[in-house]
């Protein structure tokens, strides 16, 4: 990442964008991670899962998805500014992040609880502390391999559409790797934190991890709401993302932009 670091003031712009993006994608990673075991149910604007022919009256997904998206937008602003090594070594970055926070997270759960909130016995503050943290380490190993499998898938498709396109269409590759990469996460992410991970931990003992598994039927549900509004949001967030690229182009000036998005897509076409 050198060449983006010169000690100019352009350069000194460019390392505090590069850093800024980096800290916001690990931040809403670990965040999206941290709150992924608990479950919501809600409707879009008066759309149920019957209207889809899924069956049931609410949709279920995991609140991960709140800051999940953020992900998505950030992914391809890195992208474009900095080009697909810096996104792969970003990606590297946070996954090794969240494995190192874990044994702290962790222990947290194992420290004796007490609680000075009226009402609320030190018993139940731990066990509610470790039912919303407990699951941690299922959910990274999920969250993991499907974060790893979506980002490549992502980063491929942007690539590929950005090599086509040029500077042009930024909805269509920003839109085109999300509907790709999030569809292979959602399922992945899932299936593994709480189908396959809970019968492999039973199985080497873990008789708590047996009982919190899922059925295929129960996760393919959740899985495909959290695609259905992981896509949601991604299409609603679009205009975010032009704003914020017509921020990032004012703040470094047209030609700085223009300059550093040229040596992080030398091979792209003129527009």
């Amino acid at each position: 990442m050198r060449e983006h670091l010169e000690h100019t003031p352009a350069g000194n712009r460019r390392e505090t964008l590069l850093l800024t993006l980096c800290a916001l994608f690990i931040g809403f990673f670990v965040t999206a991670d941290l709150m992924g075991a608990k479950l919501w149910h809600f409707t879009i604007f008066g759309l149920r899962p019957r209207h889809l022919g899924l069956g049931g009256d609410e949709f279920i997904a995991t609140v991960g998805i709140i800051a999940f998206p953020a992900t998505f937008i950030l992914t391809d602003i890195i992208n474009e500014y900095f080009g697909r090594r810096v996104v792969i070594r970003l990606t590297v970055i946070a996954i090794a992040v969240l494995l190192v926070l874990q044994p702290v997270v962790q222990a947290a759960v194992s420290a004796p609880t007490i609680s000075f909130t009226e009402g609320v016995s030190s018993e139940t503050m731990d066990q509610a502390y470790r039912i919303v943290l407990g699951p941690a380490w299922a959910i990274v190993i999920g969250s993991t391999v499907a974060f790893l499998i979506g980002q490549l898938l992502d980063i491929g498709v942007f690539t590929w559409l950005r090599r086509r396109t040029g500077s042009r269409m930024l909805w269509l590759r920003a839109q085109g790797s999300t509907v790709v990469s999030q569809l292979i996460d959602s399922f992945v992410v899932i299936f593994v934190a709480f189908v396959i991970y809970p019968h492999v931990a039973g199985a080497l003992g873990d008789d708590r991890a047996t009982a919190s598994a899922w059925g295929a039927g129960a996760a393919a549900k959740v899985s495909f709401t959290n695609y259905v509004i992981k896509f949601i949001e991604a299409v609603a967030l679009t205009p975010v993302l032009y704003l914020v690229h017509l921020g990032i182009d004012r703040w470094l000036g047209k030609s700085e932009a223009a300059d550093l998005v040229a040596r992080a897509h030398p091979a792209d076409p003129v527009a």
